[in-house]
């Protein structure tokens, strides 16, 4: 009895194909195994996952520390949202838009900052330690972001 070529395909498909009760190659051992971290690491992982919950379609946030220990954030718009915010709204209104996410991401890190870094709270002041810039995309396709405006000192500065 001979098998058609379909057959073989098939059978050689359903063999390869077919879950197996395949193990996982990470070691149990070394995954429980503890790591130094620097609280300034600990403190930048924390920030990077803060950003990424604090981001939404229309808006992405990045949150870091920077070299002279503050902490800095990015707040890239869409093109909607930054066109609403520039041309749309009245810049008193968008002034109160925008400072209202500024604020709220100081409230969010301040809460971080309270919650799991119980030493460094106790220093620590979001007029000095707090600042960020709004972008939204440039011009053309290639071009780089443009600045909407600046955080700095909790108040809102306009860009170019």
């Amino acid at each position: 009895m001979s098998l058609s070529r379909t057959a073989i395909c098939s059978l050689l498909a359903l063999v390869l194909l077919s879950p197996l009760g395949v193990r996982a190659e990470l070691d149990w051992a070394t995954l429980n195994s503890t790591r130094e971290v620097t609280e300034a690491e600990w403190l930048q992982l924390q920030l990077s996952v803060l950003g990424l919950k604090l981001s939404y379609p229309a808006y992405r946030i990045d949150l870091k520390l920077t070299e002279d220990s503050a902490i800095e954030f990015t707040f890239v718009a869409s093109s909607g949202m930054a066109k609403h915010l520039t041309e749309e709204l009245g810049k008193s209104e968008a002034d109160e838009v925008i400072s209202y996410h500024a604020q709220g991401i100081s409230d969010q890190v301040e809460a971080l900052i309270r919650d799991e870094f119980p030493n460094l709270w106790s220093s620590f002041d979001p007029r000095q330690d707090f600042r960020g810039q709004f972008l939204g995309p440039g011009e053309e396709w290639n071009d780089p972001p443009r600045e909407i405006g600046t955080w700095l000192e909790n108040k809102f500065s306009w860009g170019r």
